[in-house]
């Protein structure tokens, strides 16, 4: 199995024009939200909301979104680390129709409304596949905002407002023009923020490889019974994943797209166990 990289950049014309968008939005704003994925917290930041955010007099609050899937030890190191940030009022970890975390977020911005204005503005903003409008629905008690498992399901910008008397503006997922480091590019496919199909899937599933084998070395173990403690390479390793799941073509040869497919779905869907990618002291 042949792993190596290649340079991609992602930019759908759209994103351009919800950023702007957002950008003329935040004058009638009291709340930003920005929804950060808890397993790659600095992946899945994107620049330029926070340069959007300079000069305004919007409030500041981060989730760290799908935090049941994030190892709960780097979740605390992140929302610390976040917290630090200058301009920021809030960071809560946050898993989406969870009622221990919408009360936590209700209350958080309860608290940020000290003129008690009866109607709270609120901006959900962040890259695409992070869980915006899985938010939302969790806010509103019931679905009023299309949700998926994959990027570019809200297209267009929408109000919604909920039980708790919060306006919230819902957008599309938006990301930046150029990734300054290619392994950004490489975490976002895992998570399914940006198409994992304008990459070689076999590479992009061999990357993947070779971080579990580097840092969750036991989960791989587990899930797959896969002798992993050996230091072998990860082309050997997914040898025995296709033969120990009978991943095979014609003539007995090893289905590499199977395994590598089986693998990326396994890490988005949470079955490798709780993992963050992204380590605090960078």
């Amino acid at each position: 199995m042949d792993i190596e990289r290649k340079k991609i950049q992602w930019y759908p014309g759209h994103m351009a024009k919800a950023g702007r968008q957002i950008g003329e939005k935040l004058k009638l704003i009291d709340v930003v939200i920005e929804v950060l994925d808890a397993r790659v917290p600095r992946a899945s930041r994107n620049p330029g909301i926070s340069k959007m955010l300079k000069g305004r007099r919007a409030s500041h609050v981060i989730l760290l979104n799908k935090a049941d899937l994030a190892d709960p030890g780097m979740t605390r190191k992140w929302t610390a680390a976040l917290l630090d940030a200058p301009g920021t009022d809030a960071v809560l970890p946050f898993t989406a129709f969870d009622g221990k975390a919408k009360k936590r977020l209700i209350d958080t911005l309860d608290g940020i409304n000290t003129s008690k204005k009866s109607l709270v503005k609120c901006l959900l903003c962040g890259i695409p596949n992070v869980g915006k409008s899985a938010i939302i629905n969790t806010l509103a008690g019931k679905k009023k905002a299309q949700t998926g498992n994959k990027p570019g399901v809200t297209r267009g910008q929408q109000w919604i407002q909920t039980e708790a008397n919060i306006l919230f503006l819902d957008t599309p997922g938006i990301l930046w023009p150029k990734f300054e480091d290619d392994v950004i590019g490489t975490e976002l496919a895992w998570i399914g923020s940006i198409k994992d199909t304008i990459f070689e899937k076999e590479n992009l599933a061999g990357d993947l490889m070779q971080f579990m084998i580097s840092h969750y070395p036991k989960r791989l173990e587990k899930r797959y019974n896969l002798d992993v403690m050996h230091e072998k390479p990860a082309w050997r390793l997914f040898d025995e994943l296709c033969e120990g799941k009978k991943l095979l073509m014609r003539g007995n040869q090893y289905d590499y797209a199977r395994a590598s497919q089986m693998l990326l779905t396994d890490f988005k869907n949470g079955k490798l166990g709780r993992i963050t990618i992204d380590d605090v002291e960078g």
